[in-house]
């Protein structure tokens, strides 16, 4: 058994590898570096576990909840041995099986082998990914699918569907000021929200980032929406649209987090649309969008 200690968003996970995925330490440590935490009373602990023993059928290459088939009954037996809680939230994606009861501060990732190709790291980094996604919620923060840079001394959250621009948003920014490309946390106090960095990124996958990296956040001042076009502006938008926007497209793992903890995003989303404005960037594929945010304070309208 290894373990492994993350901090992200002011939140503490501890992954615990056990048997052969003991082998991975050392890989999770270099996706996770700046994001590891020294040993300690974590708020969470997610077991890794594998059996190779027994076969079992593949899941879908897009995670789902699971629930009793013929298929599944065999696998949800097992990991019910594992995993003792009542009821549940269990995810399925590939070669694995995320199971979490809300509130239980322990959750059980357990991987298997199938008939078909095996995919076993591929299928333990998203569900570990998924997890986060749902402890955050549970903890009052968001995973959101957007890019977060550092403008200055505020926070900027960009958004948009694949290919609509996040990436190229953040390839053009400072290195210091990126604070992730594909999944920045929110967190708030009060009233006021924050965007923080996190170990999820294309742009900066494989810089060398300092032990203390997870502390980077800002004060979050603006919602951005990416729209290419042959023109460059920045137009405000209602709060409502904003608000059924972010829902629809841009939360990590809402599909798969259950009634309650959809009800705790959903009222996260609210609260943080009603304290930030929200704003459409139209912009061609240039650094020149950055003139936008240029001096500009937050408070007025651009």
């Amino acid at each position: 058994m290894s373990r492994l200690d993350l901090v992200i968003a002011g939140t503490l996970v501890a992954v615990q590898l056990d048997g052969a995925m003991a082998a991975l330490q050392s890989q999770l440590r270099d996706i996770f570096r700046g994001f590891l935490a020294p040993a300690g009373s974590a708020a969470v602990r997610l077991i890794v576990s594998y059996d190779h023993r027994t076969a079992f059928n593949q899941f879908a290459a897009n995670p789902a909840l699971i629930t009793q088939t013929e298929d599944s009954v065999p696998l949800l037996r097992r990991v019910a041995e594992l995993y003792p809680f009542d009821r549940p939230l269990v995810i399925g994606f590939r070669n694995g099986i995320l199971a979490y009861r809300v509130g239980a501060q322990e959750a059980l990732l357990y991987l298997f082998r199938s008939e078909e190709r095996n995919i076993l790291v591929g299928s333990l980094l998203k569900l570990l990914f998924l997890f986060l996604a749902v402890v955050m919620v549970e903890r009052d923060r968001l995973m959101v699918h957007g890019a977060g840079l550092r403008l200055g001394s505020e926070g900027t959250l960009f958004l948009g569907v694949s290919g609509a621009g996040k990436s190229t948003v953040a390839g053009y920014a400072a290195r210091n000021d990126l604070l992730s490309d594909d999944a920045p946390m929110i967190t708030r106090n009060g009233r006021s929200f924050a965007i923080h960095a996190s170990p999820f990124s294309q742009v900066d996958l494989f810089d060398r980032k300092a032990a203390d990296h997870h502390r980077r956040e800002a004060p979050l001042t603006r919602l951005v929406f990416l729209r290419q076009a042959d023109r460059l502006a920045l137009e405000p938008r209602d709060k409502r649209s904003v608000v059924a926007e972010l829902l629809r497209e841009h939360i990590h793992g809402i599909a798969v987090m259950g009634g309650e903890l959809r009800g705790r995003a959903f009222a996260f989303c609210c609260d943080l649309c009603a304290a930030v404005p929200g704003f459409d960037l139209f912009f061609q594929n240039d650094a020149h969008f950055l003139t936008l945010f240029e001096g500009q304070d937050s408070r007025t309208e651009p």
